[in-house]
């Protein structure tokens, strides 16, 4: 499986997105997107940013890699469309072997949403990213993969009151052998500054072959209608021979800024 980390195991590949919750009684209206790796239709709006500061983890093998932190920014052009760039400082811990860490991979990408559910009955977006290789020794010392990767993710999303329900599939172009990416992400808006998160995700060969399939479960709170604290867990129920993952964490903060946030809450939306 490609990695954004080490090149023998995985990093947590968080297409990352934000949330514009706001603390009402109004429903969150999407679940895609950080903590989860299933990433949602939403953009930021017009002239408006979204800055993701996250401390994540994965261990699996004889192998443990943290992001600390992974930096993710976003910003709106118009209410369609949305910039992303993003980096993560990244600790590799492996049995027997001396600890590394130093920049990961740079990504970048634009999500257009050309489906809205006030017109069409759900959202729809595409988002093309691509990540490399930043220009320091990462890729020389093992703590990433050398080369780069584009990745063509297809996001739906349709709201049920308080339920909202969103698939999301991929296509990543890899140097070595290109991977599928899908996902199915649910959340329940239990109060309005609180929404209840469950995801499946997975990566498979082209050929579907070999497949990495995980489980979340986490939470977005809206401290404040530009600060969220989002929180996820999960493990890893199939997975190729010995790289079971054992634990995946997630732990962040979420702000946002710029242009007066909409009152109408139907224009809120995540990255």
């Amino acid at each position: 499986m490609r990695t954004r980390g080490s090149i023998a195991w995985r990093t947590p590949v968080y297409i990352v997105t934000a949330l514009s919750a706001v603390a009402s009684d109004q429903p969150l209206l999407a679940q895609g997107g950080p903590p989860l790796r299933t990433d949602d239709p939403g953009t930021p709006g017009d002239g408006r940013w979204e800055i993701n500061l996250a401390f994540t983890t994965e261990k699996r093998g004889r192998g443990r890699l943290f992001e600390a932190p992974l930096l993710d920014l976003n910003y709106g052009v118009g209410e369609r469309l949305q910039l992303k760039f993003e980096l993560p400082w990244l600790f590799l811990r492996e049995e027997g072997e001396e600890s590394k860490n130093g920049l990961g991979n740079f990504q970048i990408g634009v999500k257009w949403r050309f489906l809205d559910q006030a017109s069409h009955g759900l959202d729809g977006s595409v988002y093309p990213q691509i990540e490399f290789n930043n220009p320091t020794s990462s890729a020389d010392r093992g703590l990433v993969e050398d080369g780069s990767a584009w990745t063509f993710p297809l996001q739906i999303e349709r709201r049920f009151g308080r339920f909202s329900l969103n698939p999301e599939l991929g296509y990543a172009v890899l140097e070595g052998e290109d991977e599928w990416l899908y996902g199915l992400a649910v959340g329940y808006s239990l109060f309005g500054c609180l929404e209840l998160l469950a995801e499946v995700h997975g990566e498979a060969q082209s050929d579907f072959g070999d497949d990495d399939l995980l489980v979340q479960a986490g939470c977005r709170w809206s401290a404040h209608p530009n600060l969220s604290l989002l929180g996820a867990v999960g493990t890893g129920i199939r997975h190729p021979e010995d790289m079971r993952i054992e634990l995946v964490a997630y732990l962040g903060v979420q702000i946002l800024f710029g242009k007066e946030l909409p009152e109408d809450p139907a224009q809120d939306g995540a990255e």
